[in-house]
C-alpha cells in the first residue's frame, strides 16, 4: 500500500522521493502538498481530473479529497507536505493561501526538470528523522531550508500570477480514470465530479446514480472500485474540506458553516469534522487564525509528529 493511502489529520512537515506510487483510494489531510515528477501525474482532486505536468512543481491543499492514479509510464516522484497552520505561520502570501484553500492547483516549472530539487527532498527526509530528536541540528537546518524553498515557490507563484504568465496556468488534462475503456471509468469520474460539485446539496445514492443513468446498486459498486471509498465517505470528505475553507476565510458562525457545507445536523457536522480533522470546528478556526497572526515563528521548533509513512 502506498504511503499516500494512510489516513491522518496531517502528515506534518515531511517529504519523500521514489518510484511513482498510485493511491488505492482517495484521502485527505490538512497539509499543503507539493508534487514533482519526471512523468505527468494524473490526479483526481476534489472530483476534478488533473494532470500535474512532468518537470513542474505543483502545489495544492490536500484537505480536498484526492487520489493519484497509475502513471502512464514508470518514473520517479517527489512529494512534500506542510501543515496549513505551519504555512500560515511562515507567512506564505495570503493570495497563494486563498487560491489553494479555494481549490486551485498551482504549478511552476522546475529548473533542470526538477531532478536536483527532488534529490533535496530525499536528503530532507533523512534529516527530518535525524535521531528522532526535534532539536537535532540537521533537522533544524532541513526545516529552515524547506521553509525558504517553499516560500520562494509561493512568491514565484504569486508574481507569475500577477504578471499573467503561463507559468501558473491551470493544471489540465484527462487522466486515466476518465478515458473510455469500456470498464465504467467514465461513469465513475462523472459521479466523483458530481458529488464534489453538489456536496452541499441533500444528495442520495439514487441522485448520483441518476446523473449517470445507472442502477443505484451498480453505481455504488462502480464508485467504490474507482475511488476506493464509498459515496458517503467521499461526500463527508468534500463537506469537511468546504467547512475548513469557510472557517478560515469567512466570519460565518460555526453552525452556519456546517449548514453551508451540506451537513443536515450539527451533531453530524461535529462528528465528521472531529473524526477527519482531530478537533472541533471552533478549535480548528482558532488554531489557524492564531497561526496566521504570528509575525515570526522559529522554524527550529518541533514538527508535527508524522511517524513512519
Amino acid at each position: 500500500m502506498s504511503a499516500h493511502d494512510v489516513d491522518r489529520h496531517t502528515f506534518g512537515v515531511d517529504c519523500w522521493r521514489g518510484d511513482v506510487q498510485p493511491m488505492a483510494r482517495a484521502h485527505r489531510h490538512d497539509d499543503i502538498e507539493v508534487n514533482l515528477a519526471d512523468v505527468d501525474l494524473e490526479y483526481l482532486v476534489d472530483g476534478r481530473p488533473l494532470v500535474m505536468p512532468a518537470g513542474s512543481i505543483s502545489l495544492f491543499w490536500a484537505a480536498r479529497p484526492h487520489r493519484l492514479l497509475p502513471a502512464p509510464r514508470e518514473g520517479w516522484q517527489a512529494w512534500m507536505t506542510i501543515p496549513l497552520s505551519r504555512a500560515l505561520a511562515w507567512g506564505m502570501p495570503q493570495e497563494v493561501v486563498e487560491r489553494l484553500v479555494q481549490g486551485e492547483v498551482l504549478s511552476l516549472p522546475a529548473a533542470d526538470g526538477g531532478g536536483p530539487v527532488a534529490e533535496r527532498f530525499a536528503q530532507w527526509r533523512d534529516e527530518l528523522r535525524a535521531d528522532d530528536d526535534p532539536e537535532a541540528l540537521s533537522r533544524r537546518i532541513a526545516l529552515l531550508e524547506i521553509e525558504a524553498v517553499v516560500l520562494r515557490w509561493a512568491i514565484a507563484v504569486a508574481s507569475s500570477h500577477a504578471r499573467g504568465d503561463a507559468a501558473v496556468a491551470p493544471v489540465h488534462g484527462i487522466p486515466s480514470i476518465e478515458r473510455s475503456r469500456g470498464d465504467g471509468s467514465s461513469h465513475a469520474g462523472a459521479m466523483i465530479a458530481f458529488l464534489s460539485a453538489h456536496s452541499a446539496d441533500d444528495l442520495t445514492v439514487a441522485d448520483v446514480a441518476a446523473h449517470v443513468h445507472l442502477h443505484p446498486q451498480y453505481a455504488m459498486a462502480l464508485f467504490r472500485r474507482a475511488a476506493g471509498i464509498t459515496m458517503g465517505e467521499y461526500l463527508a470528505q468534500c463537506r469537511v474540506a468546504h467547512a475548513q475553507a469557510m472557517l478560515l476565510s469567512t466570519d460565518l458562525s460555526v453552525p452556519d458553516v456546517g449548514v453551508a457545507a451540506g451537513f443536515r445536523s450539527q451533531s453530524q457536522f461535529y462528528e465528521r469534522f472531529g473524526r477527519l480533522c482531530g478537533q472541533s470546528p471552533a478549535a480548528y478556526r482558532r488554531r489557524l487564525r492564531a497561526a496566521a497572526a504570528v509575525d515570526e515563528v522559529s522554524p527550529a521548533g518541533p514538527v508535527t509528529p508524522t511517524g513512519a509513512r
